[in-house]
């Protein structure tokens, strides 16, 4: 019987907590409904309307812009890889630096020797471009028009 009592008396105490949790949790729901309610921020005002509506439209541009390029590099072939892509400058070699220019009364006394040996004869012929059939540059290692990697 005394066991009996002492479960009887746990029970309540944990009934009575809980009844407590229950108050302060309907409280602070009450007071989360008055502050929306009071509120004026929960309608947004017709300056806020438009603002989100550009905003939505900007966003929709975006996406449809997204779009279009996922469709364009499908497009391109199984063999293209958009990691592959890099810069069409980081692809010429540096041909060192550039020798100053003679002054206006040295032109016709020295002349300078061609430096740039002539592209054709030591770079080869240009090449088709796989993707584009762009004629590039013997230099190139990438298309010049769509960047397409010369041997991939």
């Amino acid at each position: 019987m005394e066991r009996l009592q002492r479960e009887l008396e746990i029970q309540k105490k944990k009934l009575d907590k809980l009844k407590s949790e229950v108050n302060e949790m309907e409280n602070n729901l009450t007071r989360r409904r008055l502050k929306r309610s009071n509120s004026a921020s929960q309608i947004p005002s017709l300056e806020e309307m438009q603002q989100l509506r550009s905003c939505n439209r900007q966003l929709q541009i975006d996406i449809d812009c997204l779009t279009k390029e996922i469709d364009l590099f499908q497009a391109r072939g199984p063999h293209f890889n958009p990691s592959a892509i890099h810069n069409f400058y980081d692809n010429i070699g540096f041909l060192g630096p550039v020798a100053p220019k003679p002054k206006a009364d040295q032109r016709s006394i020295v002349k300078t020797p061609k430096t740039i040996p002539d592209t054709e004869e030591d770079e080869g012929a240009q090449w088709n471009c796989t993707a584009c059939t762009f004629l590039n540059h013997p230099a190139l290692n990438r298309c010049e028009q769509c960047e397409m990697p010369r041997h991939f």
